[in-house]
């Protein structure tokens, strides 16, 4: 296969470290982009676990100056990215009676826009090569409601309906895009759940793993490297087709 440029945004941690380094196994040169990587512990921590050779900048989606300045990066560094992958994401739980509406506004501007603003920037690269490959990391969440996660589900449900318009458009290109839709990952963010189960039920957080764990039919929590081996299947010469789909990974759960 031949090597390629991927940018991941968000691949400082979780789901999008596991893309990192499973795009880095199968040779593609990796740009990772997120709010902290510009600081000098992140960048010695993605040196150590990436190797040296893997270009770590401070990313902001929700700024378009910062998205323009990151890719001018990878272009003059790496060259012209024709993978993308948008794990940059955030939540925050609220009941709509009394939604802050900045939070609402957050979730919208990073999950949905965000991913928006890095489409457009790495688009016409991807069509001057006739190749390119989009993954956006979304949720179940966007296709369940859920109480307490209106803007989470609302940006999610946005993100699986613009990779369905982006497959559509990429498709003459030779550009594929999918969504990919996990249930609860064991990632740093999901550890926020871990502490509001913990509190609210006056439980360790072991006894908190437990119960998610056990909330759906397979009994455990599902990990990166789950998401990080579709994307990088996906990201194949030889899986052209494999485009416009919403692909849940979600160990037998609706959620």
């Amino acid at each position: 296969m031949k090597p390629r440029v991927a940018i991941i945004t968000g691949g400082t941690t979780g789901i999008g470290l596991a893309c990192a380094e499973a795009l880095l196994a199968r040779g593609h040169r990796v740009a990772i982009g997120a709010r902290r990587a510009g600081e000098a512990g992140v960048q010695a921590e993605m040196a150590r676990l990436l190797g040296p050779g893997v270009r770590v900048a401070a990313l902001d989606v929700a700024d378009r100056a910062s998205v323009d300045g990151f890719f001018q990066g990878v272009r003059d560094s790496l060259g012209e990215p024709t993978i993308l992958v948008n794990a940059a994401g955030i939540y925050q739980e609220a009941f709509l009676h009394d939604h802050d509406e900045d939070a609402w506004l957050d979730q919208i501007e990073i999950n949905l826009t965000g991913s928006f603003r890095m489409t457009r920037a790495v688009f016409g690269g991807m069509i001057a090569a006739g190749w390119g490959r989009i993954a956006n990391i979304a949720s179940t969440a966007g296709t369940r409601g859920e109480r307490g996660y209106a803007a989470y589900c609302a940006s999610k449900a946005g993100l699986i309906g613009l990779s369905k318009a982006t497959a559509v458009e990429g498709a003459p290109h030779g550009i594929s895009c999918i969504a990919v839709s996990p249930t609860w990952v064991e990632t740093p963010m999901m550890g926020k759940a871990f502490d509001r189960i913990a509190a609210a039920q006056g439980i360790t957080r072991e006894a908190a793993r437990a119960t998610l764990a056990g909330s759906n039919p397979q009994g455990r929590i599902v990990q990166p490297g789950e998401i990080a081996a579709l994307v990088d299947f996906f990201c194949l010469d030889a899986a052209p087709g494999f485009t416009n789909v919403d692909v849940q990974i979600n160990a037998g759960a609706d959620w």
